[in-house]
């Protein structure tokens, strides 16, 4: 009987273990956005975000930590909440998205979904490396139950222009057909967020966001984040659509042996 028992808080310690990598990957998002709330939206950058951290503003990259740096402090607040949240098997990079509101004067000036990409340091800390949002009109609660996507696969690692290939195929693939495409890379848990439009949750709710999606436009690559389990591949770049404004993206890739499947595409 004491083996028994002792097996079941062995499994138990392990299963804990398991949930570890995404529970601080929440707990830091939520530090992140408490900071921001209690203090300042530009503290909670400046202490949260790489130094390099990658954004884009009117089709534009740029660097999010420099950008909240040379801001100046005021009563403006941005606020926010992790409402899914992926991991890779590695533990050491994953993905919340959520919503946000800005506030200036306790007035709410806007609201959206927002997209960060983390990378945990070799001293154990985690930093934001991308961050992306949309906005629409619409007010969508905080939801306390964060849809939780744990990757359990590890895989040997790839040289860049393979990990790039995933991309350029997706492109290619999309530049023919683009509803084929999505739906050809899609899985049950697969988001898409469009600016000027509520998250679209879900296979089915992705297929019926593929009338929002311009046929002709571009995907160009300008970087990419890669866990070290190779399972979890974030692109981003720019959006070219002829006689429009660039956009930008971001894409979310997850492997499952040697298929890639899109979890995320944001379109900024």
């Amino acid at each position: 009987m004491k083996r028994v028992i002792l097996c079941f808080i062995l499994i138990r310690a392990f299963d804990v273990y398991a949930q570890k990598p995404i529970d601080e990957l929440i707990a830091v998002e939520k530090k992140f956005a408490k900071t921001s709330k209690d203090y300042s939206t530009k503290k909670a950058f400046l202490a949260f975000v790489d130094s390099n951290c990658v954004g884009y503003n009117q089709g534009k990259q740029i660097n999010i930590f420099r950008e909240w740096a040379e801001r100046n402090a005021d009563s403006s607040k941005l606020t926010w909440s992790p409402e899914i949240s992926v991991i890779a098997a590695s533990g050491e990079m994953g993905i919340n998205s959520g919503p946000w509101q800005y506030s200036e004067t306790d007035s709410v000036i806007a609201k959206g979904h927002f997209t960060t990409v983390w990378k945990k340091k070799n001293n154990g800390e985690w930093k934001a490396v991308f961050d992306m949002g949309i906005g629409y009109p619409q007010k969508i609660d905080d939801d306390d139950n964060i849809h939780k996507i744990i990757l359990n696969k590890k895989y040997s690692s790839i040289d860049s222009s393979a990990l790039i290939q995933v991309e350029n195929n997706f492109t290619a693939a999309f530049k023919a057909n683009k509803d084929a495409a999505i739906q050809l890379v899609i899985e049950k848990d697969s988001w898409i967020n469009i600016n000027g439009h509520p998250s679209f949750k879900g296979s089915e709710a992705v297929l019926s966001a593929l009338t929002f999606i311009d046929q002709n436009i571009q995907f160009k690559p300008g970087g990419f984040f890669v866990s070290n389990s190779y399972d979890l591949l974030a692109v981003y770049g720019i959006i070219k659509n002829e006689g429009k404004k660039d956009q930008g993206f971001l894409h979310v890739w997850e492997r499952d042996n040697k298929e890639w499947k899109m979890l995320m595409m944001v379109i900024h």
